[in-house]
């Protein structure tokens, strides 16, 4: 194809084409990325009129992706990445590590068992969505967050669980049935923000967002004052139980939520980030006292 004009290809296209790529979709590459689906149709656009070829072929209702041309991208991306660390990396001795906000407080009460690990790191501590963009820009060398619904994950995987916390009055709050159950939630741009909301949807529960919020600590005092529930870890009701007395699981289940370990294998071995991954893991996956006071007929079953 012949143009009089050509297109530079930005960053910013480049990464949208490469979230098209890991989720094949359309959709999964805006939630992805916090923008709007057009745009990722804008910045296709762009990158085919750029390189005289389309990235993706439609079948049915599936998405195809051309395997030369995704590798060509991921390959610019990660020269880009590669480049924005060349003065980073000759001044900086300390390794940063990024943690999740609803993750950090497991953090502080056993990063010592790290040993000497732990005097070799500088934690950055941020919500999942501010993480990953950290992490692509090179401004951390690992990163422990959650991951988007249809995100691919990497190899350093574990299931992050969160129940649905609220004063106890909010259990008989479903009694009024013209009124959704009030809901505090993150973005839902974020991983668990998008992650809460379709646990929801799955359980046909009425509820109305009265907060959006990205910050664990920022959650709590919204549950614990009674203004609303909010999917939390359950690591929270036991580290906070004083602050949650009045507090139950107003929902029943619990939301299952994807945590994955991303790391910068040039300056990150191996080895430190299974410690760091193993800690964490060995913390949400701890077991946990029963709840009280859930009722179960608020939601249908799976």
């Amino acid at each position: 194809m012949n143009v009089n004009k050509q297109e530079g290809l930005s960053f910013a296209t480049l990464r949208a084409a490469e979230a098209v790529i890991e989720t094949k979709s359309l959709t999964g590459a805006a939630m992805k990325l916090g923008i709007s689906q057009p745009a990722i149709s804008m910045h296709l656009g762009r990158l085919e009129r750029a390189i005289g070829t389309s990235l993706i072929k439609k079948v049915g209702n599936k998405i195809i992706v051309k395997e030369e041309i995704s590798r060509l991208i991921r390959q610019m991306l990660d020269l880009e990445r590669r480049l924005k660390t060349v003065g980073y990396e000759k001044n900086i001795s300390k390794l940063k590590v990024g943690i999740c906000t609803y993750c950090a407080p497991l953090l502080v009460e056993r990063a010592g068992s790290l040993g000497k690990l732990k005097d070799t790191l500088t934690w950055r501590i941020a919500d999942s969505r501010r993480l990953e963009e950290m992490y692509e820009q090179g401004e951390l060398d690992a990163v422990f967050r959650a991951l988007y619904p249809s995100e691919i994950a990497p190899d350093l995987t574990t299931e992050f669980t969160l129940k649905w916390m609220g004063e106890k009055h909010l259990l008989d709050f479903m009694k009024h049935d013209s009124q959704g159950l009030p809901v505090v939630l993150a973005s839902p741009n974020s991983p668990l923000g998008a992650v809460a909301r379709e646990w929801l949807r799955r359980h046909e529960v009425t509820y109305d967002v009265v907060g959006e919020v990205d910050d664990i600590m920022t959650a709590i005092r919204l549950v614990s004052s009674g203004l609303a529930l909010s999917p939390l870890p359950v690591h929270v009701q036991d580290n906070l139980a004083e602050g949650f007395s009045n507090c139950a699981q107003i929902l029943p289940g619990h939301v299952d939520a994807r945590y994955g370990m991303f790391f910068d294998e040039r300056r990150f071995s191996l080895r430190a980030a299974l410690d760091i991954f193993e800690l964490l893991k060995s913390e949400l996956t701890r077991t946990v006292r029963p709840v009280e006071g859930s009722r179960p007929a608020l939601v249908h079953p799976i």
